[in-house]
Parts: C-alpha cells; sequence; structure tokens
C-alpha cells in the first residue's frame, strides 16, 4: 500500500473541502454587503439629487472620495483606522472581527456606485408616472416607493448584477485583514504543502463558478421583471 499516495488524496480531499466552507464565507459577505451597498447607495442617490446643498454636497464629496480611491487602501484605513479611534477611546467596542469590518469596507465601497446607478435608473423614469400617481391621491412618498423605485429597479438591474459579480471577486482583498474567505483559505493551504498554484487554480475555478450563478440569477430575475417599454441601463464590463 503507497502511503504517499494515499496521504496525497485524503490533502486534496480536506484541501477542497476547506475551500468550499471558505466559498461559503465568500459568499455571505457578498450576500450581507451587497444589499447593505443598495441600500446606503439610495440615499446617497436621493441626497445627491436634492435641490439642498446641505444634503447634496456631503453624498457628492463621498462618492467621489469612494469611487477615487483603491479599495485595497479604504480596507487599511477602516481597519487600523477604527482599532486605533477605539484605544484613543479607551473602549473595545470599535476593534471588531475581520468579518464585520470586511462588510463595513465592501458596503461602504459599493455603495458609492450603486448611488450612481439608482441616481441613473431614477433619471430614466418618466416623470408623468410620479404626476400620475400623485393625480389619483397617492402622497409623494407612495408614488416614489410604490410607482417610481420598483421601475426604477428594473432599469438599474443589470448592472447592479454586474455589481455584484464584482464585489464577489473583491472579497478576495480582504485577505489582507485575515478574513477566512476563499482567497485567503487557498494561500494558507498552498503555503502548508508547497502547491500554491494547484490550489488556486481549484479557487479560481470556484470564483468563477459563483459568478456564473450570480450571473445566471441575474438574469433570471431580469426577465421575470422586463417590461415592455421602459428603458434599461445596459451591463457593461466589469468595473475592476
Amino acid at each position: 500500500m503507497d502511503f504517499a499516495i494515499i496521504s496525497d488524496f485524503f490533502f486534496k480531499k480536506m484541501a477542497l473541502l476547506n475551500l468550499l466552507a471558505a466559498a461559503k464565507n465568500t459568499l455571505l459577505l457578498t450576500m450581507i454587503s451587497m444589499p447593505l451597498a443598495l441600500t446606503i447607495g439610495l440615499t446617497l442617490a436621493l441626497m445627491r439629487m436634492s435641490p439642498k446643498r446641505l444634503l447634496s454636497w456631503p453624498a457628492s464629496a463621498y462618492i467621489e472620495v469612494m469611487r477615487g480611491t483603491p479599495l485595497l487602501v479604504q480596507v487599511y484605513l477602516i481597519n487600523f483606522s477604527l482599532a486605533e479611534l477605539g484605544l484613543a477611546l479607551h473602549t473595545d467596542l470599535l476593534t471588531l472581527r475581520p468579518f464585520t469590518t470586511g462588510i463595513i469596507c465592501l458596503s461602504a465601497n459599493y455603495a458609492a456606485y450603486e448611488a450612481e446607478i439608482h441616481r441613473a435608473g431614477l433619471q430614466a423614469i418618466d416623470k408623468g408616472q410620479r404626476e400620475a400617481a400623485l393625480s389619483i391621491g397617492m402622497t409623494p412618498m407612495q408614488s416614489f416607493f410604490l410607482i417610481v423605485l420598483p421601475q426604477a429597479f428594473r432599469v438599474i438591474l443589470p448592472p447592479v448584477i454586474n455589481d455584484l459579480i464584482a464585489m464577489l471577486k473583491d472579497t478576495s482583498l480582504l485577505t489582507v485583514i485575515g478574513v477566512a474567505e476563499l482567497l485567503d483559505v487557498a494561500k494558507s493551504i498552498g503555503r502548508e504543502r508547497g502547491t500554491s498554484a494547484e490550489i488556486l487554480v481549484v479557487a479560481a475555478f470556484i470564483y468563477l463558478v459563483l459568478s456564473l450563478a450570480c450571473f445566471a440569477l441575474g438574469k433570471y430575475v431580469e426577465r421575470r421583471l422586463k417590461v415592455k417599454g421602459v428603458p434599461e441601463l445596459q451591463m457593461g464590463p466589469p468595473r475592476h
């Protein structure tokens, strides 16, 4: 019995199981961060569209700063700044787990991009839709959430799916702060057995499968929500 072959078999099996477990963390990071980014992005879009400078200027500044600086730099800044601020304030509340810090970083960064997507989507809806809703007795809030926003969501769905896939891949940047996601675990396994190239190829394949699954889900939702006569924002190439 060749123990080397048996050992290699069990190593590859355990490595694959560990990579799949790490892929769950990658998915979880994306599933939590993207809805947060969309919600914050909508708030920023409404602020930027406001005629009040007290609202529009801070939103514009946030969007430009977050889009104009690399996500990796933001990860380092948020991770270490929060820890140092907590030490200065003599509190442990700002000493966050890497996973939580990763969600904050991804949500904060992508919110800036989603804000511009939301703004384009809202501006693509004919103003007559809102006026018609108001004419039948709806309040401005009801007309926005029941009439305008659902139509805008159909418009922005393709670029949102594009950003969802980009975020899924950007979770790999969180390895620099110790988040146990797919790339981090793959690097750890590769260093342990000296098979980095082989393990990274497997990790890349898992990223590809997850990205294709997100794309397929997005196209399914898009088909279900598609309405004739409503304009669409086309899904361009990945922004990273």
